[in-house]
């Protein structure tokens, strides 16, 4: 042996958490057969611990992050009295842009909070909610965006109260603040914001069905005594999103396990090496595409291609919006050479997100098959009712089917839209009446309302009309038409003129 070379004692002394995480995730990763082996010793260092629940502390002290609070509140209050000198109906438009500046304060506890520095993040978060709550009801939220931030603070609270390191007396302490704050909520109809805080401060980690669960002992009821509450997942992810960054992964995968979050739970299990049983336990329990999808996604990222596709054909029969998914698989199979694979992925993510780009993708990829699919991709269009069938008008423009565009477009259709297909159907003179006609309710619809500003867009709307018009030789039923509107609307000073350059 190289005497020169340092021990390995001495070599990982000089690594931090992360690293030696990183360090560990790529050995389980290059070498499978040792995953049962840093599992096992991961367990007994738990376990050896007198609570082993309670999220372990930093082996070296990290340095102190110094927060100026009052700097935060000075920023919370400029950024609401900003709107002072405006007029109330000023001010609304500017409702928006102060909550955003005070949620980037929020950012500021969240990159604590990942940190694992919570005790800093909750001095963060006091400061913005004490100073937010004395001042927000002063702001217009007639469209709820200033009660709305009450939930991102909610969400971080949650998370940041759960990774401070906190005696029993202070959560109790914090659980009487957020009831106190929520009382006061009430009483302008925001609910539930601080709920889920309140519950992470009560219970923390020691809660006893939690306990359980992180010790691998799973049941019907999860991590609940009785029936879970409606912010139960907040606090699941909350909780996964700690217990991840503290690199106790077979906690997490016990806690993802027992509160169902298959999605969780499969995509760490492909992170650990552990294919095989995230495959299985996913064509088991994955009920969604989405849930499918991220599979997918973790075992191609893995370099289980052969899997990754399988999953992905398993998802696309749950139920479920598949557009995501089959385009995912539709383009990954593709790249890979596996037509077979990529055609019918194709077809369902055109039949479940009927565009043109899905359209011609699947022009591509079939190929010889493409007349063939090409006629029920079409039908299956036509019969598709939508609200607003921009990609079904897309389509029949681009195969040049004018008639198709014409009946799918609703009659209350953007004008966008409607010029989109006016501007196709000028070029064919079967359907010049019916330019004429979309185009006079256009025009007609500015006009007799007065809307001055849009006098210019009517114009356009009737140079098209005139177009049709003489393209069918009806010069004259034009300026028949055209007086009228001059006749009708000939006070318009501002009309007049563009009326007039159109004869």
């Amino acid at each position: 042996m190289n005497e020169d070379r340092s021990p390995l004692k001495n070599l990982l002394s000089g690594l931090n958490r992360d690293q030696l995480q990183s360090l560990l995730l790529k050995l389980a990763e290059q070498e499978p057969a040792v995953i049962a082996t840093i599992e096992r010793q991961a367990i007994l260092l738990q376990t050896s611990s007198s609570q082993p629940t309670t999220p372990p502390q930093q082996a070296t002290p990290k340095p102190p992050i110094t927060v100026d609070t009052k700097a935060v509140r000075r920023q919370v209050r400029s950024s609401i009295h900003s709107l002072d000198r405006m007029r109330s109906s000023e001010a609304y438009w500017h409702i928006g842009a102060v909550v955003n500046e005070i949620g980037q304060l929020v950012e500021q506890a969240w990159a604590l909070i990942k940190a694992d520095d919570g005790q800093q993040a909750l001095t963060i978060l006091e400061a913005i909610t004490e100073e937010y709550m004395s001042e927000w009801e002063n702001l217009d939220d007639s469209d709820g965006e200033a009660s709305g931030f009450f939930s991102d603070l909610g969400t971080a609270w949650t998370e940041a109260i759960l990774s401070a390191d906190l005696t029993h007396e202070e959560r109790e302490q914090w659980a009487d603040q957020f009831a106190a704050w929520q009382a006061e909520l009430d009483d302008y109809g925001v609910d539930e914001a601080f709920d889920a805080p309140q519950t992470a401060a009560l219970d923390g980690w020691d809660h006893p069905p939690l306990k359980r669960v992180l010790q691998g002992t799973i049941t019907e009821q999860g991590a609940w005594d009785g029936e879970p509450s409606y912010y139960a997942d907040d606090l699941t992810e909350a909780r996964l999103h700690i217990l991840e960054r503290r690199g106790r992964f077979q906690e997490y995968l016990y806690l993802a396990e027992a509160e169902g979050h298959t999605q969780e739970y499969v995509t760490m299990l492909v992170r650990l090496g552990r294919v095989e049983e995230a495959v299985s336990y996913g064509r088991q329990y994955l009920a969604t595409p989405e849930e499918a999808l991220a599979l997918a996604k973790a075992l191609y990222e893995h370099r289980e291609y052969e899997q990754s596709l399988q999953i992905a054909e398993h998802g696309l029969s749950l139920e479920g919006r598949k557009a995501s998914l089959a385009k995912w698989l539709r383009d990954q199979a593709w790249s890979m050479g596996e037509k077979t694979r990529a055609l019918p992925a194709a077809e369902v993510a055109f039949r479940d997100e009927i565009n043109l780009e899905n359209y011609q993708r699947m022009a591509e990829i079939a190929g010889e098959q493409w007349p063939e699919r090409r006629t029920g991709l079409l039908d299956y269009a036509r019969q598709t009712k939508s609200s607003y069938p921009k990609g079904q008008i897309d389509v029949f423009l681009h195969e040049g089917l004018i008639d198709d565009a014409i009946t799918v477009l609703d009659p209350y259709a953007s004008h966008t839209l409607v010029e989109q297909v006016v501007d196709a159907a000028l070029q064919s003179p079967s359907q010049l009446d019916w330019v004429i006609q979309a185009c006079r309710k256009q025009a007609e619809y500015i006009l007799d309302r007065g809307k001055a500003e849009l006098y210019s867009s009517a114009a356009n709307w009737l140079a098209k009309a005139r177009k049709a018009y003489h393209m069918l030789e009806h010069k004259e039923a034009w300026q028949t038409y055209l007086d009228e509107l001059l006749s009708q609307h000939g006070r318009k000073y501002k009309l007049v003129p563009m009326l007039k350059a159109l004869r």
